[in-house]
């Protein structure tokens, strides 16, 4: 079946959440302000701003492309080993989907003055985004697309299930340890918490992944 074609009968509930932000944002954006955060630093205080048509279309945008990317990767793989409908891959198109739609909601209640409560919200949407996507690795086969593609996981299909069998229960605590923490931390200095979650989430599955790699080797 085509992308599109499968998109139109399996997916048509991405299709009405894609096309969501350009229906709203006539409504809302003349009470938007001409100027838009698009960047914090640490201490959770804007420092990256973009006018407000760049603003408004460019998460919509990107959500589009992203989405067609993934749904066409069965096409582009140069070794067809994914299907269009394999899991979790129309799990993960979903995922992607409601996360920068979330994300685009957040950037404009934070616009609108609710800015506390949207850096909040923030972080708990990633918090939830890597905690779902965590729950999912495991079931990733290899590919060149999507997953932890390092040159050890991609060599091997062993290496490949054990990298991902590692990331997915360290994706799913570094979810559930990322949403725990936000009562405790402030929201201005959360980016630091959730930047030292996120190195751990890159660093134990590629580095039992080498290590899985050398001990194979022996």
């Amino acid at each position: 079946m085509k992308p599109l074609r499968y998109a139109l009968k399996k997916e048509w509930h991405n299709l009405i959440l894609l096309t969501l932000p350009f229906l709203i944002i006539p409504f809302i954006g003349n009470q938007l302000p001409s100027r838009i955060a698009i960047h914090w630093n640490l201490q959770g205080q804007p420092d990256g701003f973009t006018t407000k048509p760049i603003a408004m279309l460019l998460l919509p945008i990107g959500n589009v492309l992203i989405y067609l990317l993934m749904l066409y990767i069965p096409k582009i793989d140069p070794k067809k080993r994914i299907e269009i409908d394999q899991k979790p891959l129309p799990a993960l198109r979903t995922i992607f989907v409601v996360l920068f739609l979330s994300i685009q909601g957040i950037l404009i209640s934070y616009s609108l003055g609710i800015k506390e409560q949207s850096l909040l919200w923030l972080y708990m949407g990633l918090g939830i985004f890597v905690l779902v996507t965590g729950n999912y690795l495991r079931t990733l086969k290899p590919n060149y697309f999507i997953g932890i593609r390092l040159p050890w996981t991609l060599e091997s299909s062993e290496n490949w299930k054990q990298t991902h069998r590692v990331g997915s229960y360290t994706w799913v605590a570094g979810g559930l340890l990322t949403i725990v923490l936000i009562p405790y931390v402030k929201p201005s200095n959360y980016s630091i918490v959730l930047g030292v979650i996120m190195a751990f989430l890159a660093i134990i599955p590629a580095g039992y992944s080498f290590y899985y790699y050398k001990a194979s080797q022996k």
